[in-house]
């Protein structure tokens, strides 16, 4: 198991340092950060503009090469990472990264390839090159991206969207290039516009280069833009 460690104080940046470009914009599950200045339903200061951002209703987590931190309860914590994070989730009370050929959870590093991955009362499901997997069990054959948690299904998405257990498969429009659960539904990015997915179907909502989604709002990049899940009208 791995262990929390205290964060070191955040050193401030001299006064008169040389202007430089804006700084990316990063959208979490409640707001944006742009560059190490977090604003929205958490606002903190981070080191620097980190490689993922993502938060669960307590926590933010931001992900940097060999370092998670964590903020909560007006705490920093920093987790050691063994390698270079490809993905971040916050889930099941845990940060969950990525890291090519195995898989950090909450101090846990476990031997799955995935490509995404979340921590359920189930158990970790991750999505690899060959499909759904609860554990070292698969449970769907499928090119799969994307996997969420969301009203008692685990959704897989990649050029369709599997519903398990038991539910439908969907076709996509466009592959899924980053998937969130809202209150409306799973919220994904396919192509360069967001849509809301459910097992009634896909239906686009925005034009988007990234999101996040907190309950019923979306958080969009380009222009640091709102809109709500709720403007799909479903039948």
């Amino acid at each position: 198991m791995g262990r929390w460690l205290a964060l070191a104080p955040l050193t401030l940046l001299p006064a008169c340092a040389p202007l430089q470009a804006p700084a990316a914009v990063l959208p979490y599950p409640g707001g944006f950060a742009q560059g190490g200045l977090v604003t929205g339903r958490f606002q903190v200061a981070l080191p620097g503009t980190p490689l993922f951002l993502d938060a669960d209703a307590s926590s933010l987590f931001a992900a940097y090469p060999y370092q998670l931190l964590r903020y909560w309860d007006g705490q920093w914590e920093s987790l050691p990472l063994p390698g270079m994070p490809r993905f971040l989730r916050a889930s099941g009370g845990k940060g969950v990264v990525g890291l090519g050929e195995a898989v950090y959870a909450g101090g846990d590093l476990l031997p799955y390839p995935a490509r995404d991955a979340i921590w359920t009362e189930a158990g970790l499901f991750w999505v690899g090159k060959d499909g759904l997997y609860r554990e070292g069990k698969r449970l769907r054959q499928g090119a799969f991206q994307q996997v969420v948690a969301w009203e008692g299904w685990v959704v897989a998405l990649g050029e369709e969207a599997y519903f398990y257990p038991e539910g439908p498969s969907l076709p996509l429009p466009h592959p899924a290039r980053k998937a969130q659960a809202g209150t409306c539904g799973v919220v994904a990015l396919l192509g360069d516009r967001v849509h809301v997915i459910r097992p009634e179907g896909a239906k686009p909502l925005a034009t988007a280069q990234d999101f996040a989604a907190w309950e019923e709002t979306l958080y969009l990049v380009p222009g640091l833009r709102t809109a709500s899940c709720k403007e799909v009208v479903w039948p």
